[in-house]
């Protein structure tokens, strides 16, 4: 019976301690959270304690310019102050808010149709990379054993490489309208800051989408040469 008891009151300790570990949370400026144990806060770091799928603890340490707020044993610590020297221009309002969109477009923001479509024009410039047109054969110049135009026909080039840089930089420019449903802080529908913040990170995920799309196709499409080429 007192083993037991004993064996509960451990698991009970040992739950509660996991739930205190689990109150700890740290948010960035950039709308990333990270969760933990925090263990010391000072001028420069935030130091807290993790653990990852297996189980395993390890230490982490974030400079405490880059956060905004923190929530230790249930309460929360504002960090960010507005300072022009420090380039903080936006006030501690202002910041909350911009954090939020950036936290917000982590989380609901999926650029799908940026990534489909650059694999698509990826893959489309690397098939198109080794067509071998008539008008190269005909040329007088041309050194080769093919007699037809066609695909698969002539050796890839870095063209194709082109194509990840445009449109990286092409879908950087254009903003779109955020819709209701991909808002967390509902409350915060047409606030400036907050847009700000979620444009912010929405963009940086239309980037490395189209980048990560366009490679992708471009290999795929290297694989394809290789397996059909004559």
């Amino acid at each position: 019976m007192t083993l037991r008891l004993l064996g509960f009151l451990f698991f009970i300790n040992g739950f509660i301690a996991f739930g205190q570990a689990e109150k700890d949370s740290i948010l960035l400026l950039n709308g990333r959270v990270y969760k933990g144990t925090i263990t010391s806060v000072d001028d420069q770091l935030l130091k807290f304690t993790e653990i990852d799928k297996k189980g395993n603890s390890f230490t982490s340490e974030i400079a405490t310019y880059r956060i905004f707020s923190y929530t230790q044993n249930g309460q929360d610590n504002t960090l960010y102050k507005q300072d022009e020297f420090k380039d903080n221009f936006l006030t501690v309002d202002e910041a909350k808010n911009a954090t939020l969109g950036s936290y917000d477009a982590r989380q609901t923001f999926k650029p799908r149709f940026v990534f489909w479509s650059s694999f698509i024009l990826g893959y489309s410039a690397s098939l198109f990379d080794t067509y071998l047109p008539q008008s190269a054969i005909d040329n007088p110049n041309y050194i080769g054993s093919e007699t037809s135009p066609g695909l698969f026909k002539k050796s890839p080039t870095i063209f194709p490489f082109l194509v990840p840089a445009l449109l990286t930089v092409s879908w950087s420019l254009p903003s779109f309208r955020i819709k209701e449903h991909q808002m967390i802080q509902k409350h915060l529908l047409n606030n400036e800051s907050y847009y700000r913040g979620y444009h912010r990170i929405s963009k940086q995920k239309r980037m490395l989408s189209a980048l990560k799309g366009s490679l992708i196709g471009i290999g795929a499409g290297m694989v394809t040469y290789a397996v059909f080429k004559p």
